[in-house]
């Protein structure tokens, strides 16, 4: 990332195309003439940097984090400065007494954990720091730095493949300033690099520099935009080095917005298209974003949390539809800090931008169990990799409505749709989905509808503006007990406490199977299920306890949904002697509800009662019976059905809840 941010300071504001978005026709798939579909099976990747951020003892709850999110591929930046001191001298690749700079560490823990790690390899040497050196004084031992680093980690270890040479060679600060004053002497940078790592590691695959948008400066001889630069370095021959190119395509609004990049607007498809004309004329290569991403910094350029949650999964999905693009890699995974910042006391200036790009606050220590450490941006992304990863885009609908995209995907027995709008109106859509239900849930996991379709129909909404909607078509079933009446399966814990708390009459069928939804407040991973009667949620990290199962507190969330608080309902102050009184809530309970609430649990499964029991009436049948609201659930007397098991029943709250008929409302 480094010096892009002040490329973008005469941008015009952001906040306005964040909140509002640019309402534009919805995108088709994308149409490339001669260039071929790249490979899209691993595009989820981050920008981490673990050796050279995260002191060594904190790796291994970093690595835990990105597997969380579910990142399959992560850039490694190596810096020649920081392993080898001088000419000809040893390279130190396990940190220094501060436990930074351990690369053998980081990548071990990542490639440990499946995660695919994209070294980087950039900058001038240690010794001519501040030298200003030409490149012919330097680039023999550059061929060395690289052949030995990618024989380690590529030849010896198996660790590494792809390698990118060089960081924003495009930019001052990182190109001129740092010893490359032409582009010719990048090329030199590539030709050399190439061969060293190949001589290295035959198998090495070479990554160009990636390199950053100028939007609204005027470029110059040492200050350029890549497409300038890309054209340039083709020109000289320099695109025969590389099996990919790079390029950082931070922008100043929104991915589907118009940006005026000095002598013309682009969206980002549309960035991508002009990028598609350098591949016509130089040859086809794959893409890779090996940098984007918003910062949730105060200012113009910056977003709320959410808005950087919004726009990074539309930034996914807009470049995985897009023919030439591979990968792309979210920067940064963690919020930073300023230089010589002591790491235990890591602090962040509100409105310094590039404090604020990552998927996760900055925090000592680095602990995944603390409540405020993930942002929205991190929910959006592990939703986004659980919910497409493994599945390859189909169709892009089109939608005759202004502002609405919508991307259908599948693979392995799944169909996914994603759906949002960046227009002012809401419409609904008709999917002849040929299923037999969808599950409905927003950018962050959440559970919003389970939809049972019409006819093999349903209707869909995105209701929620910028926001991505995720409409997952008959999720597979898992094993363990099938239930024919819903197509669902109960396992493990779930079914243990299911068939031993009270099976169907308490809990209902099965509604979903287990899934993954945020923790209310923290954002922490929670598998849950649904039922009929009940929510259940598994905390593994209290085995050995009563409490692995506990229940979701429904009953307030029907109170909540009717528009009631149960705080301002009457209070009472005592009860009668067969009654139970509960002053947490200042409310009794009494027969025949005391022996249900005693039976089925009491305080631990069902709550504190909310409500006193009151009468109500059945709109569809007429029929009068009691109930009462507890913080996990609601029971009901009917008296119709006086003498039989199904006087005394639990209310079908999630049902109520989630359930829909044939779309959303």
């Amino acid at each position: 990332m480094r010096q892009h941010v002040h490329t973008l300071r005469a941008a015009i504001l952001l906040v306005l195309f964040v909140l509002t978005g640019v309402a534009i026709p919805s995108p088709r798939v994308v149409q490339a003439q001669d260039l071929p579909w790249q490979n899209k099976g691993s595009p989820f990747g981050v920008v981490a940097a673990l050796g050279n951020r995260v002191r060594a003892d904190e790796i291994p709850a970093a690595v835990a984090l990105m597997r969380e999110a579910g990142v399959q591929w992560q850039r490694e930046e190596i810096f020649w400065d920081r392993v080898q001191q001088q000419p000809g001298g040893p390279y130190d690749w396990d940190g220094n007494d501060a436990g930074f700079y351990n690369y053998d560490l980081a990548i071990k823990a990542q490639v440990a954990a499946g995660i695919h790690v994209l070294g980087l390899l950039d900058y001038n040497p240690a010794w001519f720091k501040g030298k200003n050196p030409r490149p012919e004084e330097w680039i023999a031992d550059w061929g060395d730095f690289v052949y030995s680093t990618v024989a380690r980690y590529g030849r010896d270890r198996g660790q590494i493949t792809y390698w990118e040479l060089w960081n924003e060679p495009n930019l001052a600060a990182s190109g001129y300033e740092s010893g490359l004053y032409t582009v010719a002497d990048f090329v030199r940078i590539l030709e050399v690099g190439r061969a060293a790592a190949l001589a290295a590691d035959p198998h090495a695959k070479i990554v160009m520099g990636g390199m950053a948008p100028i939007w609204s400066e005027m470029p110059s001889d040492r200050h350029y935009d890549y497409f300038d630069y890309l054209d340039q370095v083709g020109q000289l021959g320099g695109w025969r080095f590389v099996d990919v190119l790079a390029i950082h395509p931070y922008r100043p609004n929104t991915p589907e917005g118009d940006a005026w990049r000095r002598d013309q607007s682009l969206t980002f498809s549309q960035e991508l298209s002009r990028l598609d004309g350098l591949l016509r004329t130089y040859g086809s290569r794959p893409v890779w974003l090996t940098e984007l991403g918003w910062s949730t910094g105060q200012g113009h350029l910056g977003v709320d949390g959410d808005t950087q949650a919004f726009l990074l999964v539309r930034t996914y999905l807009l470049a995985m539809a897009h023919p030439s693009i591979e990968k792309i890699f979210w920067y940064d995974f963690r919020d930073d800090t300023r230089p010589n910042i002591p790491y235990e006391q890591p602090t962040t200036i509100p409105n310094d931008l590039e404090s604020h790009y990552g998927l996760l606050r900055r925090a000592f220590p680095l602990d995944p169990a603390r409540g405020d450490l993930r942002k929205p941006a991190f929910l959006a992304y592990r939703v986004m990799t659980e919910m497409l990863a493994g599945l390859s885009l189909n169709d892009m609908p089109p939608t005759n409505a202004d502002g609405v995209f919508w991307q259908r995907y599948a693979g392995s027995g799944r169909r996914v749709d994603v759906l949002w709008r960046t227009g002012e109106a809401a419409p609904a859509f008709t999917v002849a989905c040929g299923c037999h239900e969808a599950l409905v849930r927003n950018w962050k996991g959440e559970v919003r509808y389970l939809l049972s379709s019409a006819d093999g129909q349903i209707r869909i909404r995105p209701d929620e503006l910028g926001a991505p909607l995720y409409v997952e078509y008959d999720p597979p079933t898992r094993r363990g007990r099938l239930f024919a009446a819903t197509k669902h399966s109960i396992s493990g814990d779930f079914r243990t406490f299911w068939e031993s708390r009270g099976g169907l009459a308490r809990f209902g069928y099965p509604l979903s199977e287990e899934i993954i939804e945020p923790e209310a407040g923290s954002g922490r991973p929670r598998v849950v299920q649904y039922f009929e009667r009940a929510r259940f949620e598994h905390f593994p990290e209290l085995s050995g306890t009563p409490y692995v199962i506990q229940l979701s507190r429904l009953g307030e969330t029907a109170l909540q949904l009717q528009g009631v608080d149960w705080r301002s309902l009457p209070a009472q102050v005592d009860a009668p002697p067969e009654c139970q009184f509960f002053p947490e809530t200042g409310h009794r309970l009494c027969p025949p509800f005391l022996a249900a609430w005693e039976q089925a649990g009491g305080t631990d499964l069902v709550g504190l009662p909310l409500t006193e029991a009151f009468p109500v009436t059945d709109a569809t049948t007429g029929a009068s019976y009691s109930v009462q609201y507890f913080e996990r659930t609601r029971i009901e007397q009917h008296p119709d059905q006086a003498g039989t098991p199904y006087e005394i029943q639990f209310g079908l709250l999630v049902r109520e809840q989630i359930t829909r008929w044939g779309g959303m409302p």
